[in-house]
């Protein structure tokens, strides 16, 4: 009989029974390196099934997560992760890491308050993040219009992950599509639709005042977003 090299218990099958490790470690190579890629990415269990998902019926896929089954799903940071490392590849490689989406210099009352240049050229050239990050401003605004169902931040914030990872890799192909055909006139309208049906169904897929919500929500998420921005841009030029 052997013993565990772990934590010396007495191993009659291939794990540990009392702490888990298995018998044999497994040689590193090739095979190996591929399984753990596959397992980081989930895609033996669920990130283009996730996707699909996400895609036919999001909001009844975030509540199953959140209330019924989250095994079969990729969690909402690694899915969030991921989705937003493809975006910014495939971004960076057609537009080389810069969309002129926001256009905040144009707000020239600002002009003497904050360098606008600075805080539009970061914008443009980290969408991607940037988008991370209007999601989670959102999310405050989605627990307030929906406290009476008393959803908490961190809900919202699964929520958010899943509907922006979504998002991202919706956008992908409009972006190659618009750079080449010019077939759509204003991308960053058709991500903030998405968002709103997604969520929207996410707290009742038959109530129009949900989508309602859910836009209104989004919108002042990428108010407080840009606020936020103009604040920092704020501290920086007069006091640091």
């Amino acid at each position: 009989m052997e013993t565990c090299i772990n934590c010396n218990n007495f191993v009659i099958e291939n794990f540990c029974s009392k702490c888990g490790n298995p018998n044999k470690i497994k040689k590193i190579d090739f095979h190996y390196i591929v399984h753990e890629f596959q397992h980081l990415l989930h895609f033996e269990k669920g990130f283009h099934f996730t996707t699909w998902q996400m895609l036919i019926k999001p909001g009844k896929t975030i509540r199953t997560y959140l209330f019924e089954n989250r095994n079969k799903f990729v969690k909402p940071i690694a899915y969030l992760f991921f989705a937003s490392l493809i975006f910014s590849i495939i971004i960076s490689f057609l537009f080389k890491g810069n969309i002129g989406i926001l256009n905040v210099s144009r707000i020239s009352p600002l002009k003497n308050y904050v360098d606008l240049k600075v805080i539009d050229y970061w914008l443009s050239s980290h969408i991607a993040y940037n988008i991370i990050i209007v999601g989670f401003f959102t999310a405050p605004w989605l627990v307030l219009f929906s406290r009476k169902r008393k959803y908490n931040i961190f809900e919202m914030l699964v929520v958010m992950s899943y509907v922006l990872a979504t998002g991202l890799l919706v956008m992908v192909p409009l972006f190659i599509l618009d750079k080449y055909l010019k077939v759509f006139g204003d991308l960053i309208l058709i991500f903030i639709l998405f968002q709103t049906w997604s969520i929207g169904q996410f707290f009742g897929e038959k109530n129009f005042l949900n989508y309602l919500k859910s836009f209104f929500a989004l919108i002042l998420g990428a108010l407080t977003h840009v606020a936020f921005f103009f604040f920092i841009g704020y501290i920086n030029k007069y006091y640091l």
